[in-house]
């Protein structure tokens, strides 16, 4: 994964023509042609990743860019294994772990399947009047788990006041706080742009003061580029998470 995300960094470096490629390293001064086409990429793969490995550490945690506090936006499609990636990621360290959604019955399944084990508690907050329904292949009774269920028509600033006094009740002194956030392409679409700016900032600052990691999810392909530039404004890390690879931007 790592070689195919530097070969597309330097793709430029590298020219094909009938006599196979040639490319040049934009590290050193190395250069190399081959007659075959898949071989030559190959290696070029590979002579990029003996740059770069000494940089690679598999123990590294995102969240470690901004001490494991603050808020990170993360742009993908809400239900996509790179979403779920990062969900789970940014979950597991985590003591007391609450989820705003739309789509309850996932995360818990998420949390059950790709964890070792839950949190020290969870509260999914969501809309659903009946949010685990179908959910029968899990022992929610014995999951540290609540639900609060909302009512369709809360207000913005209700929400925020129902998170941070959930937030309130599960707190200790000690515990390490994860928010999940879902709902942030749902509030673009419900309210003008200046009013869920608004809330992001101001929620940001008062989770900011509980020293909770919150991660926010967007579909980049469902909001304007430019709304999404100035969005970015209001975090303190972005991220573009696709399948197992993050790449921060």
């Amino acid at each position: 994964m790592v070689k195919s995300h530097l070969l597309s960094h330097y793709r430029h470096t590298v020219e094909s023509d009938e006599f196979g490629i040639r490319w040049d390293c934009p590290y050193c001064d190395k250069t190399s042609q081959s007659y075959d086409a898949d071989e030559g990429i190959a290696k070029f793969k590979d002579h990029l990743f003996k740059h770069v490995s000494s940089l690679i550490d598999s123990s590294v945690h995102v969240a470690d860019r901004i001490n494991r506090t603050g808020n990170i936006l993360i742009l993908s499609p809400l239900e996509s294994t790179g979403a779920n990636n990062a969900r789970v990621h940014f979950t597991s360290p985590a003591d007391i772990a609450v989820f705003v959604t739309n789509n309850p019955a996932e995360r818990v399944r998420l949390l059950d399947n790709a964890l070792q084990s839950w949190p020290a508690w969870t509260t999914i907050l969501t809309t659903k009047a009946q949010p685990f329904a179908d959910v029968t292949d899990i022992d929610l009774e014995a999951a540290p788990l609540d639900v609060a269920i909302l009512d369709k028509g809360i207000s913005i600033t209700e929400l925020g006041e129902t998170l941070i006094r959930v937030l309130d009740e599960q707190q200790t002194s000690n515990s390490r706080l994860t928010v999940g956030f879902d709902i942030l392409s749902a509030l673009l679409r419900l309210f003008d742009t200046e009013t869920a700016f608004k809330f992001v900032h101001v929620l940001n600052s008062r989770l900011a003061n509980m020293d909770a990691l919150t991660h926010y999810y967007l579909n980049p392909s469902a909001q304007p580029e430019s709304e999404i530039n100035v969005l970015k404004e209001l975090f303190d890390l972005h991220i573009q998470a696709k399948g197992s690879r993050f790449t921060t931007l």
